[in-house]
């Protein structure tokens, strides 16, 4: 009977996970930001052409606005699309999909972590201990299933969503393949897979399998063993080939050096110069050392890397607004004291291989993100999940477990003390729904660059008044969202050149009606033949409608004649 009761109470988390990650899929948040657009239309593209908007053919690195992405979440957007066309929900599909697999996988990733535990508790006939490992995997399915960082990334195309899904069931794969070993060529494949998903995780994942491979070395390298060792270097060799002329080729580093501390055109590096020169102009030794570029580098790399353990960015504000419901961290608060207090059991009780296992990967997380810039920074570290609320769960499994221990007085006052904290994550949960999907279109639409769909439906159904729609450079690579909410057929657009690299950064397109330039008001004229599309206050003169976003600050205007007002 157990058995149905654990089945029954996992199929309910799978249930919240799904309804958390699909109920107005396509409409929270209100609009998809110029990286999904581009992966939906990229998908679309591939599907129907073979090719990305840039003519290449199965392309493994997608490139985007200068930067090039790995290719996994254009390839799985593409049955979506397939499926249900081209649209918001069907490009942030993909990573619904994955946030669910995520869920369910980090069940079966705890329950084989902790198994060896388990026996020796049942051994030890530490009736408390097997209440405590029953527990905890499913809290941890529980708690990422409402993980408010999982959520966000699980309801929009974002790449690292992807790889979070698959380092679980990498992991998984490879904690069954220590007891069956057949699973270690597969678990392999999915190490080499997770390489395709995102760039972090091309740092994370290798460190993460030296360290597994480390604390599981007894384990793993023994004589009746080697057979399926040789099958998993190969299977993940082979997995591998075809990103490897990606990783070599320079334009596989264009995406680090935009975004590195260590980068020539940061801050950072202006702001050490100026003081080395001044250092050195007064004969100040210690500041020439302490201002030298590379002890300013070194400082930084660290600096950064301990900025993703701040307990403010983690439970408090988070960091950019799209990475984060309004008023709301990356975790819950209620969360911070069974995660601390689950940190100190697993370092007093486990360390064995679950200590490290869990510590290694919440050390390794932040590596990749450390020599970056805007830190610290939600996305390039998502791989952080679910190492946070496995800690949690342990906490939580803990203090259940010693309650049930206890007696009298002790008892009573842990379950006032459990009743109360169950208040207050009760509280912090509805709070956080009501953000999310309340209060997160109205306020934070600028962020999710709400304003193009109006834009374009506009424009399309009054595009036969017109010559042509001239859309100004200075909307951010405009283009895309045009071709996405027109769903342009790929195979005329890349027949008229596709997009056309004029920089790393900029592009030149023409297509159907639409010219996308830099506006020059001394030859570009209202004259009723031409609708222009520009960004707010950049055409001075009469009266222009304005497009605004959710709280009521203009997003876009759109003028014609005499530069004069249009209702849409």
């Amino acid at each position: 009977m157990k058995y149905i009761y654990k089945f029954l109470l996992l199929f309910s988390i799978i249930m919240v996970a799904i309804v958390l990650r699909f109920w107005q899929l396509g409409a929270v948040p209100v609009s998809p930001d110029w990286d999904e657009v581009s992966i939906g239309y990229n998908a679309n593209s591939i599907l129907k052409t073979g090719r990305d908007e840039y003519g290449t053919f199965l392309p493994m690195s997608i490139r985007s606005f200068g930067d090039y992405k790995p290719p996994l979440y254009t390839y799985l957007t593409v049955p979506s699309v397939a499926l249900f066309g081209l649209s918001v929900w069907s490009t942030r599909l993909p990573s619904a999909v994955m946030g669910v697999l995520a869920v369910i996988g980090v069940y079966f990733m705890v329950r084989e972590l902790l198994k060896d535990t388990e026996q020796k508790t049942i051994n030890n006939k530490q009736e408390n201990g097997i209440l405590f490992i029953a527990y905890c995997p499913m809290l941890s399915a529980a708690l990422l299933a409402i993980s408010p960082w999982h959520i966000q990334f699980s309801r929009i195309a974002f790449e690292a969503n992807i790889g979070v899904t698959i380092n679980i069931w990498a992991v998984t794969v490879f904690l069954t393949g220590l007891r069956k070993h057949i699973f270690l060529p597969i678990s392999a494949f999915l190490f080499a897979l997770g390489m395709y998903a995102y760039h972090s995780e091309r740092i994370f994942l290798p460190l993460l399998v030296i360290w597994l491979v480390f604390v599981y070395r007894k384990r793993i390298f023994t004589a009746n063993n080697r057979l399926y060792l040789i099958g998993a270097c190969i299977a993940g060799f082979v997995a591998l080939l075809p990103l490897i002329p990606v990783l070599l080729d320079k334009t596989s580093i264009q995406r680090l050096s935009g975004t590195s501390v260590m980068s020539q055109q940061t801050r950072l590096l202006a702001r050490t110069v100026n003081k080395l020169e001044e250092d050195r102009r007064v004969g100040d030794i210690v500041g020439s050392i302490l201002d030298n570029r590379r002890f300013v580098w070194v400082t930084s790399v660290i600096s950064g890397y301990l900025s993703h353990f701040s307990l403010k960015w983690l439970f408090l504000t988070g960091d950019y607004y799209r990475h984060h419901a309004p008023d709301m961290g990356l975790l819950y608060l209620w969360e911070l004291p069974f995660l601390l207090y689950g940190m100190f059991i697993v370092w007093k009780n486990f360390p064995g291989p679950v200590g490290y296992v869990l510590f290694g990967w919440l050390l390794l997380s932040p590596v990749a993100a450390a020599p970056t810039t805007d830190l610290p920074h939600a996305v390039r570290t998502l791989v952080f999940l679910p190492v946070y609320q496995v800690f949690t769960a342990v906490g939580i499994a803990s203090y259940i477990g010693s309650v049930a221990n206890s007696s009298g007085r002790e008892k009573i006052a842990g379950l006032l003390v459990g009743i109360s904290i169950l208040g207050a994550a009760v509280f912090n949960f509805a709070y956080y729904m009501g953000m999310y999907f309340t209060h997160q279109n109205a306020e934070f639409s600028r962020y999710w660059q709400y304003g193009y769909k109006e834009v374009v439906d506009f424009a399309e159904k009054n595009k036969s008044k017109y010559e042509k729609i001239v859309v100004s450079s200075s909307l951010d690579q405009a283009y895309i969202f045009f071709l996405f909410y027109t769903g342009y057929d790929p195979a005329r657009y890349l027949a008229s050149g596709g997009t056309k690299p004029l920089s790393d950064s900029e592009v030149k397109n023409t297509f159907d009606t639409y010219v996308f330039k830099n506006l020059d008001w001394s030859k570009d004229v209202c004259d009723g033949k031409i609708l222009y599309i520009v960004s707010p206050m950049e055409i001075s003169r009469g009266n222009v409608l304005e497009v605004r976003y959710l709280n009521g600050e203009p997003a876009i205007e759109l003028a014609d004649k005499a530069c004069k007002s249009i209702k849409i």
